[in-house]
């Protein structure tokens, strides 16, 4: 069993729901990309007036409708997250408990685990996922938690 605890972080938080959310952007980046395509085509016969309505739907499409999204997620989770939790890794599955209340989510429900730079990035079934900070542990104790995950076929 390894227990520790970890307090969020917030830049940490936004890279880690940029990288679960990238899927999600797809359809707005490709929208952005054809609206910007019309737009040039549309530079040659149509009037100004066209174009520029859609380069500037291009932009929001590409830049700002995933931003907004990846705000509003961020902005939510770290509402629910935003003290330190007390994570346990056993048998049973990954438990995390703070002043909100408790979970545990069992390993048959966990698809993989990657080590995005200081935290770990648990992905659940049905889309879900659980952001873990490593930064504060010890290297002796990153390095037992991540041979219990390698051990489990977990690790990608």
């Amino acid at each position: 069993m390894i227990e520790f605890e970890a307090a969020p972080d917030r830049v940490r938080f936004t890279a880690a729901y940029r990288r679960h959310l990238r899927r999600l952007f797809m359809p707005y980046r490709g929208t952005g990309l054809s609206l910007g395509g019309l737009a040039v085509v549309a530079l040659l016969p149509a009037p100004r007036m066209v174009a520029t309505l859609l380069a500037a739907s291009a932009v929001l499409f590409f830049f700002f409708s995933p931003a907004l999204m990846l705000h509003r997620a961020v902005e939510g989770a770290w509402r629910r997250n935003r003290g330190p939790t007390c994570w346990t890794l056993s048998e049973e599955g990954l438990r995390g408990a703070n002043e909100e209340g408790y979970g545990l989510v069992r390993w048959s429900a966990v698809t993989r685990v990657e080590q995005l730079r200081d935290q770990l990035y648990v992905k659940v079934d049905g889309g879900a996922a659980i952001f873990l900070p490593t930064v504060s542990l010890p290297a002796e104790k990153q390095q037992e938690l991540l041979a219990f995950l390698r051990a489990r076929g977990l690790l990608a």
